[in-house]
């Protein structure tokens, strides 16, 4: 008899039961580009959060004497027009597009998973009241609307003296080196993608049989949202959310290009750009080092949303 068994064994190994985050996490490791365009972001999350004892100077010590130094010992990338380093101030920048990018793509997913769901999942006229308030947003420009806000924001900060919730706010955001409206300005739009994405996934799921099979075992409404439709449209979603924060790094950088970003000496990518561009043909080396860094980010989000698309992907799994 446990010959029998063994032999049925060798003929008929047991297979490892593996869920589909960490089928998707092995076939995601086979993507070579994916891996080392995520190397690079976590890279670049230790560069930002360890930013003071990265940088070789403090972003805003500035030496006249070093006006438009040349790369050399002293500035490995160079001195900009106030002989700020380029390096230090490229090094500080990237705590401000990736706090920008986090939070714009924490807040987008949030508020439009659950807003997709709770639409998607009820239908009827809750569905079409929902709906008709997300086309109305969607018909709106979106980035006319982040910059009249940020033009209205910067009004209220250059006023001063106010109290209450504005005041609050206006000291929070000073506090922050003008991150703050900006995060108010980019969340208020960007999750309305996300909940068209997650109502047209509940849509397809919610008739499904493990949906049904829980309304008939007296799962109750919240369980069956979050445990069982969740799960199931929140990959879809990561991908999407992945393939936007370069959106949203490029959207700040360009705010800060028009003078709508942050407020200096806070250093931003888009601000060490629009202050180098003029002397772009005596002095390229102030613009080639933020620039480099913009790029090189941007491209790193898009692979990995590419990656994280092939390996949630079941078709691709072999």
């Amino acid at each position: 008899m446990a010959t029998r068994e063994a032999a049925l064994k060798l003929a008929f190994p047991e297979r490892k039961v593996r869920s589909p985050w960490a089928m998707a996490f092995r076939q995601l490791r086979r993507n070579r580009v994916a891996m080392a365009s995520a190397i690079f972001i976590i890279i670049l999350v230790l560069v930002a959060i360890f930013a003071k004892y990265v940088a070789p100077y403090p972003y805003d010590k500035a030496s006249l004497r070093d006006y438009y130094a040349l790369p050399g010992r002293k500035y490995l990338a160079g001195a900009d027009f106030m002989g700020r380093d380029i390096l230090s101030r490229t090094i500080y920048g990237t705590r401000v597009s990736l706090s920008v990018a986090m939070v714009a793509a924490t807040v987008s997913l949030v508020v439009g998973i659950t807003y997709g769901l709770i639409s998607g999942y009820f239908g009827g006229r809750i569905d079409q009241i929902m709906m008709s308030i997300v086309d109305f947003l969607y018909g709106l420009p979106a980035l006319i609307v982040v910059i009249l806000m940020q033009v209205y924001f910067k009004a209220l900060a250059r006023r001063g003296a106010a109290t209450g919730l504005v005041g609050l706010l206006i000291n929070a955001n000073k506090a922050m080196g003008g991150l703050l409206f900006i995060f108010i300005a980019m969340g208020l739009l960007n999750w309305i993608t996300m909940a068209r994405i997650t109502r047209g996934q509940v849509l397809s799921y919610k008739e499904k049989e493990f949906i049904e099979a829980a309304h008939m075992v007296g799962a109750s409404t919240p369980r069956i949202i979050f445990r069982h439709l969740l799960p199931n449209v929140l990959g879809p979603c990561i991908v999407q959310q992945t393939l936007s924060i370069p959106g949203y790094i490029l959207t700040e950088a360009f705010l800060s290009f028009i003078g709508l970003g942050v407020d200096p000496p806070t250093p931003s990518w888009g601000i060490m750009i629009q202050e180098g561009y003029q002397g772009l043909r005596s002095y390229p080396h102030v613009i080639l080092t933020p620039s480099i860094a913009l790029t090189l980010t941007v491209l790193a989000f898009n692979f990995l949303g590419d990656g994280l698309r092939d390996a949630l992907d079941p078709r691709l799994y072999e």
